[in-house]
């Protein structure tokens, strides 16, 4: 998984505040949906480069209509591929920007979801206390938006700040919650990531079985959506998980399909890190 591991993919990149029941036609409005669109597609796939490329171009379309609701979702965007290509600095402006956009608006999903991104930026940065203070003010936010990932997001990444603390019995209760949701609004990708989740917990616990339900399940369900960064998050820790149980082969197998993934995407750093891991084997800690 990248450097930026708690979850990225997680930033709900859905462009919110483009898509629109109206944008169908000829105008700047259906392009800018269209082509935030195919940059957040580009992301999934860990085509960040492309993702940059393809979000930059909706954010002019939406600067050129005025459409603060677009600009915000696209500096959302651009702030989590700065963030995933390790520019914390602009990560950082781009979420300020987006925030002091939406407060005014009053929009709580869209609010909600910068605050999240604020908080893993900060958590990147090992700053938990400046972390779970965004993510509590997301919670507020989250549950006053409408139906959607919001609130699942939320204390998913509450989960990430108590785990990270070494409160195992917090994050599992947090992850579990945010599960219950997915399962009611039956949304099989969020179900995937908080198996992912409950597994790296579990492998942190050294309750392997557990840990190796979790993460295979959320394997299976990242690859039938082709979700990049989900499949990175599950085949690093099966790694460290078989690791942990000296199946030597196992744990080659797993990081191998992991390196072809950093190479592709020209993680060099994130490669190495890697293969130093499996020349050492012991990479059990989650």
């Amino acid at each position: 998984m990248t450097g930026l591991w708690w979850g990225l993919w997680l930033l709900c990149l859905v462009g919110l505040g483009c898509a629109s029941p109206t944008a169908t036609g000829v105008g700047l409005l259906p392009e800018a949906v269209a082509t935030n669109d195919a940059g957040y597609q580009y992301y999934r796939q860990g085509k960040w480069d492309l993702a940059e490329e393809k979000f930059s171009q909706a954010l002019t379309l939406n600067r050129l209509i005025d459409r603060q609701d677009g600009i915000a979702a696209n500096l959302n965007n651009l702030g989590a591929i700065a963030q995933e290509q390790g520019d914390l600095k602009r990560a950082k402006q781009c979420f300020d920007e987006a925030l002091n956009i939406l407060r005014p608006l009053g929009e709580p999903a869209g609010i909600c979801e910068t605050l999240n991104n604020l908080g893993s930026l900060y958590q990147a940065q090992g700053r938990l206390e400046d972390a779970a203070k965004a993510y509590q003010e997301a919670m507020f936010y989250a549950r006053q938006a409408p139906p959607g990932p919001w609130l699942a997001l939320t204390l998913t990444h509450l989960g990430d700040v108590a785990r990270a603390r070494g409160d195992f019995t917090g994050a599992l209760d947090l992850y579990t919650q945010a599960l219950r949701l997915d399962e009611a609004r039956k949304d099989r990708q969020g179900r995937a990531v908080r198996w992912e989740r409950l597994g790296r917990t579990y492998l942190a616990m050294q309750d392997y079985a557990a840990a190796g339900t979790y993460l295979r399940d959320s394997l299976r369900e990242f690859r039938v959506y082709e979700d990049t960064n989900g499949i990175v998050d599950a085949l690093d820790s099966l790694t460290r998980l078989s690791l942990a149980l000296d199946q030597r082969q196992e744990a080659q197998d797993y990081g191998e399909r992991l390196l072809k993934i950093y190479q592709a995407r020209g993680q060099e750093k994130e490669a190495e890190k890697l293969q130093k891991l499996l020349k050492k084997g012991n990479g059990a800690a989650g």
